[in-house]
């Protein structure tokens, strides 16, 4: 049950998200076309995209910073789910058109998620919610990292990366917030093939990109389970 303090902390920190994610909006849209780029030394660099690219990455991190500011409100742990959503938003994206979750990303999103959330645990003085964390992405990149051995052709390594970065996330709040938080990535996943494929959009042979369920997932469970901002 969401009480009224709670959901204007979870209200807030929407606001503090969204705001961040519109205002770097173009950049990250930027990015959607330079990073997947192998020969661009500096993908890092701004590059105005069409407004086309700009519309539906703003789309994709004004939805995933709304999940993210439910999940952590105003609280110490806000400056380190939007880091993900400014790493995850243009890695949606990316995805989508190329199938690809690039190192470029995954590595600065695993690198804020260790720094950002060991800063919320110091404030918070969660340090053991911040071990459950590591070892959480620990054993789910190992999952992962099976799962690629098995079924190269239906995962990938930035999978894996991802996955681990999420579970860091997950770890933070509980068990099992990892496990319905991973699980629910491949049920999105799922569906969404069911439904291409039963519209005719995708064969049994094409590609799903995989990342933006593993996302959508975990932020969903982070947001709206309790020990978020917006359930208490």
């Amino acid at each position: 049950i969401a009480s009224p303090a709670m959901t204007g902390a979870a209200w807030s920190g929407v606001t503090v998200a969204v705001a961040v994610c519109v205002a770097v909006a173009p950049y990250l849209a930027g990015l959607t076309v330079t990073v997947p780029d192998r020969d661009n030394a500096r993908w890092f660099a701004l590059h105005r995209a069409d407004r086309r690219r700009l519309t539906w990455t703003l789309v994709v991190a004004v939805a995933l910073a709304t999940l993210a500011g439910l999940a952590a409100g105003l609280s110490a742990l806000l400056p380190a789910y939007i880091c993900l959503v400014l790493c995850t938003a243009p890695l949606t994206v990316i995805d989508i058109e190329y199938h690809r979750l690039p190192n470029r990303l995954v590595y600065p999103a695993a690198v804020g998620a260790a720094l950002l959330l060991a800063l919320a645990a110091a404030v918070r003085h969660d340090w053991p919610d911040y071990l459950r964390g590591v070892e959480a992405a620990l054993a789910v990149y190992a999952v992962l990292f099976a799962l690629v051995l098995m079924s190269p052709a239906s995962f990938g390594w930035g999978d894996v990366g991802l996955g681990a970065v999420l579970a860091g996330y997950l770890g933070m709040r509980g068990w099992s917030e990892v496990y319905y938080g991973i699980v629910a990535g491949f049920v999105l996943g799922a569906a969404v093939s069911v439904v291409l494929l039963s519209t005719r959009r995708a064969s049994m042979k094409s590609a799903i990109a995989f990342g933006p369920m593993l996302v959508l997932g975990a932020l969903a469970v982070l947001a709206f389970t309790r020990g978020s901002a917006l359930v208490q």
